[in-house]
């Protein structure tokens, strides 16, 4: 199978599997929105974020090294079972001896209890199968996906139901606890594979996943921070709203681009040291990337207040600036989704280290300084300016991995960025001059609006510049292989 096939079939896998669970997750938001308070997402947002920091502690990217590595054997296998089922004790060990002295820190005995059974979470969340991962080596995600899509799906609905059962924040923590152990016990049965303990070949996965420990507590610190010192500070309720802010804004864009994510590490590592086609290929599934994702961000961000009022209920609406400042922080990450599977790939971990370190010291002062200066909406606009940076930063290392220039990576995005620009001016100049009410009639008319806007600007942009190969004609071949839409290669011209 080739690269370009081997990772449109990945993505389209991965990404059915991400869309499934996007729906899942919105509808649970939805319906858990409407029967828990804004405290008992305040509770859940600070477990979360504790044990994800924990998590990130002992992260050391030990599936994907038998993507990245060229004998992945039997022995390697077991030798990542065994270093992730250590890393799964040292997790819950940790989170189990920390969470005392947490709940004194934040002042609520009850998250004592919350965080030994949210400790389960963060120590089966990676403890699955391994040959899932390693079947990606060769295209083949189709055990994955039905994981992932389990994962999500058993916590969910467990949620859901405890939630009407007890009304309460244990409805989450519990609810997702069994669903994430439930869903890795069933990874065994996917693909047929009993572990032996064994660290025969720990020192050649510790060699690529080494700097991948580091990036990801950096990566984890940079994303959870905002909520860890909102926590310190802001009671339960405020917490909650913007937990609830981020859980919203962070589905369109981000589950979109994980799959293509995941897709890419396994499609850039079978080019090898081939520097020129990986250059092509990076720019190509880069600016792809950006292009597909980039307007669900900016559209919710766009349609953030009659989005909350349909999805969360009138009581959550004091979130929509928060929505709407974060969901640019997710839009800013879209044009830098491909560089750590590039950095993976390559087995340059130790410059994703350094970048996500970079960042982190912009980040850290940048929230701290909004949140003193305007509150949770202050701390999600300093949010967006450190991911503007973050983003500045990521291209810098692809100039040093790939030798290309930042210009030419800000150029080849300015058909994305202007047609985003399109879809702005003609959702809120309709807005205006209709003057349309009711969140509901809202969301129907100016989401596909905004939409139809963002293809066609895209389209004329693309003839306009000579019709030429790239991102968005390899979408417009895509598309024409649907059914019904053989019209598309006629439309292009291509």
């Amino acid at each position: 199978m080739s690269l370009r096939l081997g990772v449109i079939r990945g993505a389209l896998s991965l990404g059915s599997a991400r869309i499934v669970a996007s729906v899942l997750n919105a509808l649970g938001i939805l319906v858990l929105a409407r029967l828990l308070t804004p405290e008992d997402f305040g509770i859940v947002a600070i477990a979360t974020a504790v044990v994800t920091v924990a998590a990130s502690l002992t992260e050391a990217s030990l599936q994907p090294a038998l993507v990245q590595n060229r004998n992945p054997d039997r022995v390697l296998v077991d030798t990542v079972w065994t270093m992730s089922a250590i890393r799964a004790v040292l997790v819950y060990g940790g989170v189990a001896l920390a969470a005392w002295p947490l709940a004194l820190a934040y002042g609520d005995e009850r998250l004592f209890a919350v965080l030994l059974v949210a400790g389960l979470s963060g120590a089966f969340t990676d403890f699955f199968n391994p040959m899932l991962t390693l079947a990606t080596r060769d295209m083949r995600f189709g055990p994955l996906v039905i994981f992932q899509v389990a994962q999500k799906a058993c916590g969910l609905l467990l949620a859901i139901v405890l939630a009407f059962a007890w009304g309460n924040f244990w409805a989450i923590v519990v609810g997702n606890a069994i669903g994430i152990v439930l869903a890795a016990l069933a990874s065994y049965f996917l693909i047929p594979y009993f572990p032996a303990l064994t660290l025969r070949r720990a020192r050649e996965v510790w060699d690529f996943s080494g700097w991948m420990f580091l990036n990801q507590l950096c990566e984890t610190v940079n994303w959870r921070f905002d909520q860890l010192a909102i926590g310190l500070y802001a009671t339960k309720a405020q917490l909650g709203f913007y937990a609830m802010a981020d859980n919203l804004a962070v589905i369109p864009s981000r589950e979109l681009s994980l799959p293509l994510r995941n897709a890419l590490f396994p499609g850039f590592s079978s080019l090898g040291e081939d520097r020129e086609r990986l250059r092509k290929a990076y720019m190509e599934a880069q600016t792809g990337v950006a292009m597909l994702t980039a307007p669900a961000a900016i559209g919710l961000s766009l349609l953030a207040v009659p989005a909350v009022a349909v999805l969360l209920g009138e009581k959550w609406l004091v979130t929509a600036p928060i929505v709407q400042l974060l969901c640019l922080t997710y839009a800013f990450d879209t044009f830098i989704t491909a560089v750590r599977p590039l950095g993976m790939a390559m087995g340059e971990t130790k410059y994703l280290f350094l970048r996500q370190l970079a960042a982190l010291f912009a980040r850290i002062p940048l929230i701290l300084l909004g949140f003193i200066a305007g509150g949770l909406v202050g701390a999600a606009a300093g949010r967006a300016a450190s991911s503007l940076v973050n983003a500045l930063i990521s291209m810098m290392v692809v100039r040093k991995l790939l030798g290309v220039p930042l210009g030419k990576q800000l150029r080849v995005h300015m058909p994305t960025i202007a047609s985003l620009g399109v879809m702005a001016i003609a959702v809120l100049g309709a807005w205006s001059i209709t003057g349309l009410e009711g969140s509901l009639i809202q969301l129907l008319v100016l989401a596909p609006l905004g939409a139809l806007a963002y293809a066609v600007s895209h389209w004329a942009i693309w003839l306009q510049s000579g019709r030429g190969e790239g991102a968005f004609l390899e979408m417009v071949r895509l598309a024409a292989r649907m059914p019904g839409c053989g019209g598309l290669q006629r439309l292009a011209g291509a």
